[in-house]
C-alpha cells in the first residue's frame, strides 16, 4: 500500500533538507512576512504530523507533549522558551517520515478503511484514515514546504529548482 505516496514523500524529504539548509537556527521564530507562519510553527507541525501518520499506521507518537502547540488546528503563536529546536525538529521530520512511508506500506487496508478522527477535516474529501495517511504524506508536507520555500526566499535565498 501507498507505494506512490511513499514516493512522492522520498522527494519532499529531500527538498525538506535542502529547504532548511537555508533557515538559520536563531531566525525560527520570526514570522514570514505578509503574516505568514514562523519556521518554529512549522517545523514543529510537521515533526508531530509525521508521528501521527505513525499513529495511524500502528506506531506511536514519541512526542505528545508537542500536540498542543503544533498539532491541527493549533495557533502559530510560538514563545520562544528555548524549548523548541531547528535541530530537534528536523531530526524527527527526516527520520520520522521514511518511517512513517515504511509503515503505510506495511499497513492493513482494512484498518485505514475507517474514519480518520480529524475534526479540522470533517466535511473534506479526506474522509478514511487512508485518505489522510495519503495526505500526510504527500499534500500536507508539501503545502508546509511551500511555507518553509516563502520564508527562504522572503530571507533573500534563490530558487532550488
Amino acid at each position: 500500500m501507498f507505494e506512490r505516496e511513499s514516493t512522492l514523500n522520498s522527494l519532499l524529504v529531500e527538498s525538506f533538507k535542502m529547504l532548511i539548509a537555508d533557515i538559520p537556527a536563531d531566525r525560527i521564530y520570526e514570522p514570514a512576512p505578509g503574516n505568514g507562519h514562523p519556521p518554529v510553527w512549522v517545523l514543529g507541525h510537521l515533526a508531530i504530523c509525521a508521528e501521527l501518520g505513525q499513529k495511524y499506521c500502528g506506531g506511536t507518537i514519541t512526542h505528545p507533549e508537542w500536540l498542543k502547540a503544533f498539532g491541527p488546528g493549533s495557533s502559530d503563536q510560538i514563545e520562544d522558551t528555548g524549548d523548541y529546536s531547528k535541530e530537534e525538529f528536523s531530526t524527527v521530520i527526516t527520520e520520522g517520515y521514511p518511517a512513517f512511508a515504511q509503515m503505510a506500506r506495511e499497513a492493513d487496508e482494512a484498518s485505514l478503511a475507517g474514519p480518520h478522527a480529524v475534526p479540522l477535516l470533517e466535511g473534506t474529501p479526506i474522509q478514511t484514515a487512508g485518505d489522510l495517511v495519503a495526505h500526510l504524506l504527500t499534500s500536507h508536507l508539501a503545502f508546509h514546504l511551500a511555507q518553509l520555500s516563502g520564508w527562504r526566499r522572503a530571507a533573500g535565498h534563490g530558487p532550488l529548482f
